[in-house]
């Protein structure tokens, strides 16, 4: 037999005890206690302990997702801090194309391949398994070929195409398989997708919340039909494919088809009254707009709590020398301000929901747009611009002049910045910013500064404020919280899109719902297709798992774009400069000086480019190759049926 290179030791990575002798370690969701250990032929004869095995298949999590929101981080929707946290919140590596065939991206892939192995193993052992029922049969049939389209379409979103592996590999099987070309493995998981809803339909049980069903199915279908649509339309894009791997035989419309048909499937479902409480209520998984909520809860499952990371790290207001509490909120998801550009705002003189730097009163306030396309302003009146917006942004992002709680000033966040070039920045500045004042203004934020923002914001989404300790101050232990892999908003918005690419017209009521339940009224523009994009931006920002930095690299490579111009621009952020009162008492850290004190001016702002501050914060990408990540050359000259992906043979980063 051949001797097995490291890359396919990853890929048999699953012949792993648990697998083989039933051992089960994972918590069980729907209430079974752990088994230890019992002989492989009598496991398959159990249904709760085959039944325990298909569980673990639920804590398989989609790359970049959890409560880091890493691939959030790739996208323009947020900019990750830069001193600390390297493997979290310092993202420079991606964002910067730091990678290539000598430090390539290792992405999902030997984990991916140890739960395909896992899969096939209960597919195989539950089809044969002669004692249990077969309504369990059906069930756990339908959870396993669901959880393997999940597992590559997981894969494919990095590589475009990786080997497909039919079965539960052995140690004496050939396991140098050729790359699968993109198209097969598109239609091989929309194949198990239709396989898992016929064994749901087969086993036709109550749905269980939080466990995949046969809606679940069709609305993960929706998402994977429209990837392979874009694909579809970039067949022929990249040259640097000798074997043909990236071109596809069917047109998009095959796919388009897929995807709205998929969505309609979808039924019984509505679109939350409230966005909010999607993510803030303890409630959120039982939404009427929930399809599949991954659920935790202080004592069961932990490990998703943005409530005690979503924030700043410095002092709450109102401190004195006797009580001085600090948030620790050890964080770096900073929401850019070209995210907040795109929540509109009402005008006051004409109800009309425009660009917030356009309306009336924004005008009336000296607010106006520089020859670089930056928006500046001096005025008392500043915050004024974060009223009247669009429902979501109250629900995404924290801003100057608003509450992390009650609306009391121990939980108030102000982010601007002194302007006063101050010594002691404990004196001087808000206390909740990472470049507190002017003398620091092009300095990366380093050590606990570095979990202050940079942009003027902070992400808020899944943030609980339904708790305190007994001084005051936020309780921040696991919540009892949700994230949606599956929402309805997204089938909706899935079906809108694919309804625009095949010339149907449904998607305009469709994309008028989801901005209605925001607050916003129809959309009178022309231009549908960038608004379905718009609406997709709005309504997943900062969510699990991440849509927008995905979405870019779909639509942009349907559209044949050599250049993403989204994530080839630094973020871009607001300051807000003041005068800080100056005391070096602790209850006036971080107040400013009021109209007629000593040293006021008029608070000024403008929002800025990242690059003004460093190139620590910028981002690449300038080239196809980006699409996908590369093969390293050490698993390249070993593993000979194995194409490197476009763009990336002899390519070194440094040069």
């Amino acid at each position: 037999m051949k001797t097995q290179n490291k890359l396919f030791k990853n890929i048999l990575g699953g012949l792993f005890l648990a697998s083989m002798m039933g051992v089960t370690t994972a918590c069980d969701p729907l209430g079974i206690e752990p088994t230890t250990k019992v002989d492989e032929e009598r496991f398959w004869q159990n249904d709760q302990l085959a039944r325990a095995y298909v569980n673990n298949f639920y804590f398989i999590g989609e790359t970049g997702s959890g409560q880091t929101f890493q691939s959030e981080q790739w996208s323009d929707n947020c900019q990750g801090n830069y001193e600390q946290d390297w493997s979290t919140y310092r993202q420079e590596t991606f964002n910067k194309r730091r990678y290539d065939e000598e430090s390539a991206y290792t992405g999902p892939w030997s984990s991916a391949y140890r739960n395909i192995r896992d899969i096939y193993v209960g597919i195989e052992k539950i089809s044969s398994s002669s004692a249990v029922s077969e309504q369990l049969k059906n069930q756990l049939l339908a959870e396993c070929h669901f959880f393997l389209a999940y597992v590559y379409f997981d894969m494919i979103k990095f590589w475009g195409s990786v080997p497909y592996v039919d079965k539960a590999l052995n140690i004496t099987d050939e396991t140098y398989l050729p790359r699968t070309p993109r198209e097969t493995i598109f239609d091989n998981i929309l194949a198990n997708l239709d396989t898992s809803v016929q064994y749901f339909n087969a086993a036709g049980v109550a749905h269980t919340t939080g466990m995949v069903n046969e809606d679940v199915a069709n609305a993960f279908k929706s998402r994977v039909a429209l990837y392979a649509a874009n694909a579809a339309e970039a067949s022929g894009f990249h040259t640097d494919d000798a074997e043909g791997l990236f071109k596809f035989t069917k047109a998009a419309d095959h796919y388009y088809n897929l995807a709205y048909n998929a969505a309609n499937a979808v039924t019984g479902y509505a679109l939350e009254e409230n966005y909010e409480d999607l993510f803030t209520s303890p409630e959120a998984h039982t939404s009427v707009e929930s399809i599949w909520p991954v659920m935790f809860k202080d004592g069961q499952r932990s490990g998703f709590n943005p409530t005690a990371i979503n924030g700043p790290d410095h002092y709450y207001y109102g401190a004195t020398e006797d009580f001085s509490p600090i948030w620790e909120r050890r964080s770096g998801l900073f929401p850019t301000q070209d995210l907040v550009d795109c929540y509109l705002m009402k005008d006051e003189a004409t109800g009309k929901w425009m660009n917030w730097w356009e309306t009336s009163q924004m005008v009336a306030l000296g607010v106006t747009k520089n020859a670089d396309g930056e928006i500046t302003g001096e005025t008392a009146e500043y915050r004024k611009m974060f009223e009247n917006r669009d429902k979501r942004f109250y629900a995404t992002v924290t801003y100057d002049g608003s509450y992390m709680g009650p609306e009391d000033e121990m939980y108030l966040i102000q982010t601007w910045v002194d302007d006063t070039d101050p010594v002691n920045t404990l004196k001087y500045s808000a206390l909740h910013a990472g470049m507190r004042f002017m003398d620091n203004i092009n300095s990366v934020p380093v050590n606990r500064s570095s979990a202050q923002t940079v942009t003027g914001y902070y992400s808020r989404k899944y943030s609980q404020f339904n708790s305190y300790n007994t001084d005051g101050t936020l309780n921040t232990t696991q919540r009892t919280t949700c994230y949606f892999n599956l929402r309805y908003a997204e089938v909706m918005l899935n079906k809108a899109e694919a309804a625009y690419k095949l010339g149907k017209t449904d998607y305009q009521s469709l994309v008028n719902q989801i901005r209605n339940r925001a607050g916003l009224d129809n959309y009178s523009g022309s231009d549908w297709w960038s608004e379905i994009k718009t609406q997709r931006r709005l309504e997943f920002a900062f969510e699990c798992p991440g849509h927008r930095y995905f979405d870019l690299l779909r639509w942009s490579e349907a559209e044949h774009k050599s250049v993403i111009d989204e994530l080839n621009t630094p973020s871009r952020g607001l300051w807000i400069s003041r005068k800080g009162i100056e005391s070096t008492e602790v209850e006036l850290n971080g107040y400013p000086v009021e109209p007629g004190g000593e040293g006021y001016f008029t608070p000024k702002f403008h929002t800025f480019n990242m690059s003004d501050i460093t190139s620590n914060y910028d981002r690449k990408f300038d080239h196809s190759r980006y699409y996908f990540t590369p093969f390293s050359v050490t698993t390249l000259r070993d593993y000979k049926q194995l194409q490197q992906n476009p763009g990336w043979s002899g390519y070194n980063y440094n040069n």
